[in-house]
C-alpha cells in the first residue's frame, strides 16, 4: 500500500499524473466518498487513466479551528487503505499546514493541480469547496479549464426521513449510539482502533475478563453496551463492548472495554480493532456485583446470538 499512498507533492511520480482526480478530507470514506471514487473509475476506465485521491493530513478543520475540531471517524492510515480499496489507484496526502491552507483557490489550482497532478478530469460533489476561506468551488475549477463531473449526494432513509450521507452525519449517529445507522452510511461497521491497556481487573473478578482499549483521536460511540467483533493479536472473534464510567463501582474515567467471546491470551500492548454491530443497552448502576455479573452474562449471550445470526 505504501507505494500507492504518496506523502507530499514532491513524491508524485508520472503514473499518478494526468488521471481522474477526486479531492477531499474523506473522513470515514462513507458512501458519498465511495460514489465519487466509483464515478471517477467509470471516467478513467475507457482511457486507462489512473484514479487519484487527493487528501489532507491533519484534517484542515483541526488546523483552522483547533478549539472545536471534529473527532476523526478513521485514522489516517486506515483512510488511505479505504480509499485504495474503494477504487483509487493512488492516494496523495498533503500536509494541511497554514501555508497550504492560506493559498487562494487560484494558487491551489496553479501550484497543486496544474503544476503537479495535471488531471484530465475532476469528480466532485456539488458542495465542494477549496482554497483560503473555502472560496473556490466547482465553477472555479471549470473556469480554470478543468473538465469537472458532479457526483450526486447519497441520500438514505434514516428514522423515516431522507438524510444526506456526510462525515458530520456519521459522527452524529455515533455520538447517539446509532451504530447500525452509521454502518449504513459507511457501507461497513464503524471500527474503533486502539491498543489494549491495563485496567482495574474487575472484569476478571466478575469472571468476564475484558480488554481495555485505549484510543487515539477517533470518535467514540455513545456510552452503552454493544454487540461487536474484536480483532487483536491475530484473533477475530465476537465481543461484548462496554463504553462508559462503570457506574456500579463509583465514579471513574470513561473507558472502552471488550469481553472477547471464546478467546484467551495476553493482549496487553497489542493493537486492537473493535467493530460495532448493534447497540444493546445503556450503562446502568447495579446494586451488587452479582447483579452486574448476571447482566453481563445476558449481554454475552445476546452478542453470541447476534453474531452467529450474521455469520
Amino acid at each position: 500500500m505504501s507505494g500507492r499512498c504518496i506523502q507530499g507533492l514532491q513524491s508524485v511520480a508520472g503514473q499518478a499524473c494526468g488521471g481522474v482526480l477526486v479531492i477531499g478530507n474523506f473522513d470515514g470514506v462513507h458512501l458519498g466518498h465511495q460514489r465519487l471514487l466509483r464515478e471517477a473509475g467509470e471516467l478513467a476506465r475507457p482511457s486507462r487513466l489512473p484514479v487519484v485521491a487527493l487528501t489532507f493530513e491533519p484534517p484542515p478543520d483541526r488546523v483552522t479551528h483547533p478549539q472545536d475540531r471534529p473527532e476523526r471517524i478513521t485514522p489516517a492510515d486506515e483512510k488511505c487503505r479505504l480509499l485504495l480499496d474503494g477504487g483509487a489507484d493512488y492516494v496523495v496526502v498533503l500536509t494541511a499546514d497554514r501555508e497550504l491552507l492560506s493559498k487562494t483557490p487560484e494558487q491551489f489550482i496553479d501550484e497543486v493541480l496544474r503544476d503537479r497532478l495535471g488531471p484530465r478530469f475532476i469528480v466532485e460533489g456539488e458542495d465542494f469547496r477549496f482554497g483560503r476561506h473555502r472560496a473556490g468551488d466547482v465553477h472555479t475549477l471549470r473556469r480554470a479549464g478543468f473538465e469537472v463531473r458532479i457526483a450526486q449526494p447519497v441520500v438514505l432513509e434514516l428514522d423515516n426521513a431522507p438524510k444526506r450521507v456526510s462525515s458530520t452525519l456519521v459522527r452524529d449517529l455515533l455520538r447517539s449510539g446509532a451504530v447500525e445507522q452509521a454502518a449504513r452510511c459507511l457501507g461497513r461497521p464503524f471500527v474503533l482502533y486502539g491498543t489494549v491497556v491495563g485496567g482495574h481487573g474487575r472484569g476478571r473478578l466478575l469472571e468476564f475478563p475484558t480488554a481495555n482499549v485505549g484510543g487515539g483521536e477517533q470518535i467514540c460511540p455513545a456510552d452503552g453496551v454493544y454487540a461487536g467483533r474484536a480483532a487483536v493479536a491475530g484473533i477475530d472473534c465476537p465481543a461484548a463492548i462496554s463504553i462508559g464510567v462503570k457506574p456500579t463501582f463509583g465514579p471513574s474515567e470513561r473507558t472502552v472495554e471488550a469481553f472477547l467471546l471464546d478467546a484467551e491470551g495476553d493482549f496487553y500492548h497489542k493493537p486492537a480493532a473493535l467493530s460495532f454491530l448493534r447497540y444493546l443497552r445503556p450503562q446502568e448502576t447495579f446494586e451488587t456485583a452479582a447483579a452486574l455479573k448476571d447482566q453481563i452474562a445476558k449481554d454475552v449471550q445476546r452478542v453470541r446470538e447476534l453474531t452467529s445470526a450474521s455469520a
